[in-house]
C-alpha cells in the first residue's frame, strides 16, 4: 500500500433535479477500469477526512471548489478487501447541482454524461457498481 493513502475512499452522486440525472465520468485509458464509467471521486489521502478528501478529488478531477456543506452525507459502506484482514470504508456524499453543468476533465476521464436512473450505462468501476446495488442513487434523488 502507498504510505500516502489508506483503503477508504469517498464519492459524489452529483444530482440534478430539475433534470432527474445523475453526473458520471467515463474512465480513459490513462488510469486502470479504462472505458468504465464512475461517479467522482476516490482514495482519501492519510490524514484526511472523508469530506475533505472528496472535496480535493472533485477539484482535480472534475475542476470544482464547493463549500463542505454542500456535501450532504448518504451513507458509509465497509467491505473486506481479498486479504479479508482489511477494511475498505467507501463513504459516499451527494451534491445537487442546480442545473446540468460540463465539468473540467483531468486525466482520469474522458469523457462525461448526465443519465437518469433508468439509462445507466452497463460498466462501472467498483465504488460505482456498489453505489448503485445498495441504493444509492435513489437515496440522492430523495434526499
Amino acid at each position: 500500500m502507498d504510505k500516502g493513502y489508506n483503503q477508504s475512499g469517498a464519492w459524489a452522486v452529483i444530482y440534478c433535479p430539475s433534470t432527474g440525472k445523475f453526473l458520471m465520468g467515463k474512465r480513459s485509458a490513462k488510469v486502470n477500469k479504462a472505458g468504465a464509467w464512475n461517479l467522482f471521486g476516490g482514495r482519501i489521502d492519510v490524514g484526511e477526512r472523508p469530506r475533505q478528501g472528496l472535496l480535493r478529488e472533485l477539484g482535480e478531477e472534475i475542476g470544482i471548489s464547493i463549500k463542505a456543506k454542500r456535501l450532504a452525507k448518504l451513507d458509509t459502506v465497509s467491505r473486506k478487501l481479498r486479504s479479508c484482514k482489511v477494511e475498505r470504508d467507501m463513504h459516499y456524499f451527494v451534491i445537487r447541482a442546480d442545473r446540468e453543468f460540463s465539468p473540467r476533465l483531468n486525466r482520469e476521464h474522458s469523457d462525461f454524461r448526465w443519465f437518469s436512473a433508468k439509462q445507466l450505462p452497463s460498466r462501472f468501476n467498483n465504488p460505482t457498481s456498489l453505489a448503485i446495488k445498495n441504493g444509492l442513487l435513489e437515496k440522492a434523488a430523495r434526499h
